[in-house]
């Protein structure tokens, strides 16, 4: 009897790293390898709102932009920034912002067989995106590089062994750090739920009980749907007052017109739930899980269940026109975040949405607090009467703060 337990444990150990591996797989066999071009910013065929007020005075952003900020250890020339006695930017007590809400960041994620992150270690941080290496910091989005991508593919095909040195600098001190120095009053931790392994979920749950300043969303993976998914929802709206789940088509491989994707979004309406949702692609990815992410695809949803409140995270990343004509048709229900878009994206999307419904986000560590702030000020610094909106205003709302 004992060996046939210890073998139906192994065997389910297996079947969940194995699962597991075969997301990271096909996430990874296009990376590793091989140069990718980057994919064209989807932009300019979204006209203005006509009921918009904002008004961009180009003029002024190119003042920005003929700073040539080529490096992030580069911010102090702005007129936001100030170092700390230990070296690290901070925003300056006049800079006029704040307290920010941020609700999309992360914490380093171990699968598998690698040890769980110690949340509580601090030290330099390992950022997923290198922000050191010349390029336009505020003014283009060149992340992810090909070398960036390759590294990011190779931890995710490894770390079912072994947890990478990066993801155990990905923590809530180090975050809380740059949330001390950037102004903060909240931020989101936001999982992720593959099939058979749910534990950067508990890791994330953990985690947010280390600084009171930090919550979590929740997340399941949905497939197939059934009662067990159903009571786990319900245990984390219980135990931990959960405001949103977080949805990522792209690694958890699921679109959002998919059968148990649709059961999901029933549950979410009928208990008036909110879906913080990935959204568009880099191009980097393989196109297999580009398909899932197409913005278009949240059409369906967004129709069959009129009541269901959705995040557009990223606002599509460099499918913005596309993100931005789906929110449109669904204006009541969606909401737009702005992660991972650099100057010109975050100008053009305040312009063209309604900008009660855009919100900040940093998605941290892929990005530092400082480079995701410096951004949002520069586009805003021609209607600096939007900041207390986008900032904060926007997310307290939608998030009952």
């Amino acid at each position: 009897m004992e060996k046939l337990k210890s073998s139906r444990i192994r065997r389910r150990t297996f079947l969940a790293l194995g699962a597991g591996a075969a997301v990271a797989g096909v996430a990874g066999w296009r990376y590793v390898g091989r140069e990718t071009p980057d994919l064209a910013l989807s932009i300019g065929k979204t006209p203005p709102d006509e009921n918009s007020s904002v008004e961009i005075n180009p003029g002024r952003l190119k003042e920005f932009e003929d700073l040539h900020i080529r490096h992030m250890s580069e911010l102090g020339r702005l007129p936001w920034f100030e170092k700390d006695d230990s070296g690290q930017f901070r925003l300056r007590g006049d800079a006029g912002i704040g307290p920010i809400v941020d609700p999309h960041s992360h914490v380093g994620w171990a699968f598998g067989f690698g040890g769980s992150v110690d949340m509580t270690r601090r030290g330099r941080v390992d950022y997923m995106y290198d922000f050191e290496r010349d390029q336009d910091v505020l003014f283009k989005q060149e992340h992810p590089s090909n070398e960036e991508a390759a590294a990011m593919s190779h931890q995710t095909l490894t770390q079912f062994v072994k947890t990478p040195a990066r993801n155990r600098t990905l923590t809530v001190a180090n975050v809380a750090g740059e949330m001390d120095r950037m102004n903060y009053a909240k931020l989101f931790l936001l999982p992720l739920a593959i099939p058979r392994q749910t534990r950067h979920v508990s890791d994330t749950f953990g985690a947010a009980k280390i600084d009171r300043r930090i919550e979590a969303f929740g997340a399941v993976y949905p497939k197939p749907w059934g009662p067990k998914i159903v009571a786990e929802l319900e245990r984390q709206v219980v135990e931990h007052h959960i405001k949103a789940i977080k949805y990522h088509p792209v690694f958890q491989l699921l679109a959002p017109d998919d059968p148990d994707m649709m059961k999901l979004f029933e549950w979410c309406q009928a208990r008036d739930m909110l879906v913080y949702a990935h959204t568009g692609y880099t191009g980097k990815e393989p196109r297999v899980m580009r398909e899932k992410s197409e913005p278009v695809r949240f059409a369906v949803p967004l129709e069959a269940f009129p009541k269901l409140r959705i995040v557009f995270a990223h606002t599509g990343v460099r499918r913005l026109d596309q993100a931005l004509e789906v929110a449109r048709r669904f204006e009541d229900q969606v909401w737009l975040e702005i992660s991972g878009q650099a100057v010109p994206a975050i100008s053009y999307i305040l312009q063209r949405y309604d900008t009660e419904k855009v919100m900040f986000g940093s998605d941290w560590p892929f990005y530092p607090l400082s480079v995701a702030v410096a951004r949002s000020l520069v586009a805003t610094e021609p209607c600096p009467d939007l900041r207390e909106r986008l900032f904060a205003e926007n997310a307290k709302r939608l998030f009952g703060l």
